[in-house]
């Protein structure tokens, strides 16, 4: 699963008081129900712990080096379960037929970054800060510079009022003006405004208006760096087609405020004076500061070839509309000699997406396959930001027209503190956001055969952790694809070194591969596929 990283308190306080629109209860099952068994469940019953428990060892090994994308590892996975797939007696399918998907990525990373004030040069991420995707190349050598507040241009506050800043290199302070009582400038209350929260609102008013470079002073700055630590000292990753243009972007560079000082030196106490009014008044007050500053940024850039795999099982009467089943088989690879083998996030929702193609294929083979076709789809570039996923919605194999709902998986093969030691649980999320008829589905289904403890915590509007856009799924109901993402929590071996195969319940993880397998006959035989009745 992705990590997702925010600093915005306030962010977490206004969910807090927000009002739920979605379920978030625990749904227990009656155990005295008899359990269903029907052909449903006898091609359910395909899915087995053993062949669970073979396949997550071979993912999870050192072998794979972490899976992380771009990687020899992150290769010899995918050959691994393309196999697997052969082996099930999928066929391959397309014009060329092949099981994968080729999706193209770009590592970004510094190649070359200096920052110098009277010509001292300071140090990247001890006395200054620049991210790699949120800059161009670039080359400055000034005699001055310009304080410009807050760097905010509204109708009620405009720092850029009458001012020309073309090709101008702008200081400013994050944050918005207030009074002396906390309330803002802009909103007339203690609730700050979009400006205090959007980094993109201040950049693009500066590109407006032809500034160069923002250098933004952070009293929080030692936290800045290492909530974006791995965004420069790991390549960052993005789809080829997915970068601004040059002429798009305005470099930015965060500085602590120690370097501040050394920066304006005898101009400080005018900058502070002029802080203070602004704050005093509400009314914007520039400075232009007189000091010599050589920046220099240079970018390398590295093509990479990721795969998407695709299982595809073709349907009978209904086969032109296509169910998807996913989870990611990309994990974060190798620090140092340390292997982040990820036997939970994700070689388990790999492996189970895999049986269930199995299951799928085997009814087919029998001639009782489902009515609509069944797209198993295992990503890539997840950890990097849902970035297969994110190409494959935007280059469907199928059309999005065509594709009735996604399910995904992530992370079911541990169980969580919440509910150790019994594992008979799991966390559902996005059930209900777009489509009731998913959610009705998911719960019949449990009451008729599998009698899992449903928990709905993680799908409140405001669960703090965010987990509805922290996984693919997220990008299928960003189509309006209705989507539902089962999920076990997280645990202390998350993102560590410690996430190995020995620690999975494979007995469990048949059980929730079983449901979900139910799931997609019901979704996929179903006469009439379910639609978006919530948005």
């Amino acid at each position: 699963m992705k990590v997702y990283l925010f600093l915005s308190g306030l962010f977490l306080n206004l969910c807090l008081f927000g009002q739920n629109k979605y379920i978030s209860s625990v749904s227990i099952p009656d155990s005295t129900k008899k359990i269903s068994k029907d052909s449903a469940t006898q091609f359910a019953e395909i899915i087995q712990a053993s062949e669970m428990k073979r396949m997550v060892y071979y993912l999870a090994s050192d072998s794979c080096e972490g899976r992380e994308l771009g990687t020899k590892g992150n290769d010899r996975a995918a050959d691994y379960i393309a196999h697997e797939i052969e082996q099930n007696g999928i066929p391959k399918f397309g014009l060329n037929p092949s099981y994968f998907q080729p999706v193209n990525f770009k590592w970004i990373s510094w190649d070359n970054i200096k920052l110098s004030i009277n010509d001292f040069e300071y140090k990247h991420m001890w006395d200054y800060l620049s991210i790699p995707r949120e800059n161009k190349n670039l080359n400055v050598n000034t005699d001055e510079i310009v304080f410009l507040g807050y760097g905010i241009e509204t109708s009620k506050y405009n720092d850029y009022k009458n001012l020309n800043l073309k090709d101008k290199v702008i200081i400013i302070y994050n944050g918005e003006p207030t009074t002396k009582e906390g309330k803002s400038y802009l909103t007339g209350s203690s609730i700050p405004s979009s400006w205090s929260l959007n980094l993109d609102l201040k950049l693009d008013a500066a590109k407006r208006h032809g500034v160069k470079c923002i250098l933004i002073i952070e009293d929080k700055f030692k936290e800045l760096v290492d909530l974006n630590r791995l965004k420069v000292l790991s390549p960052t990753v993005v789809l080829d087609i997915d970068e601004k243009p040059e002429n798009e972007i305005v470099n930015v560079i965060h500085l602590s405020p120690w370097v501040t000082t050394k920066l304006l030196g005898s101009s400080l106490k005018k900058l502070i004076k002029n802080r203070d009014k602004i704050k005093r008044t509400g009314r914007p007050q520039s400075l232009v500061i007189k000091t010599k500053l050589g920046i220099e940024q240079h970018k390398l850039e590295q093509q990479v070839i990721g795969r998407n795999i695709l299982a595809y099982i073709e349907g009978t009467d209904k086969k032109d509309e296509v169910l998807i089943i996913s989870a990611h088989y990309d994990h974060i690879g190798m620090r140092g000699k340390d292997v982040f083998n990820g036997a939970d996030d994700n070689a388990s929702g790999t492996t189970t997406v895999t049986q269930i193609a199995k299951a799928m294929q085997y009814a087919k083979s029998i001639g009782k396959g489902p009515r609509r076709s069944v797209l198993c789809l295992l990503v890539t570039g997840e950890e990097k930001g849902l970035l297969g996923s994110m190409y494959y919605v935007n280059n469907p194999v199928f059309p999005l027209s065509s594709t009735i709902a996604d399910i995904n998986i992530d992370m079911v093969g541990r169980i969580d503190d919440k509910y150790k030691p019994n594992g008979n649980y799991v966390y559902v999320i996005g059930s209900d956001r777009l489509s009731s008829k998913l959610h009705e589905y998911n719960e019949s289904i449990n009451a008729q055969y599998s009698h899992i403890i449903m928990d709905y915590t993680y799908n409140a509007e405001n669960d703090i952790n965010r987990y509805y856009y922290r996984s693919d799924h997220y990008n299928f109901a960003e189509k309006l694809i209705p989507a539902i993402f089962f999920f076990n929590g997280t645990h202390e071996d998350y993102h560590r070194i410690g996430d190995d195969p020995e620690k999975i319940d494979f007995n469990k993880m048949e059980k929730i591969g079983r449901h979900i397998f139910l799931l997609a006959w019901k979704l996929a035989n179903a006469e009439k596929r379910i639609s978006v009745d919530r948005k």
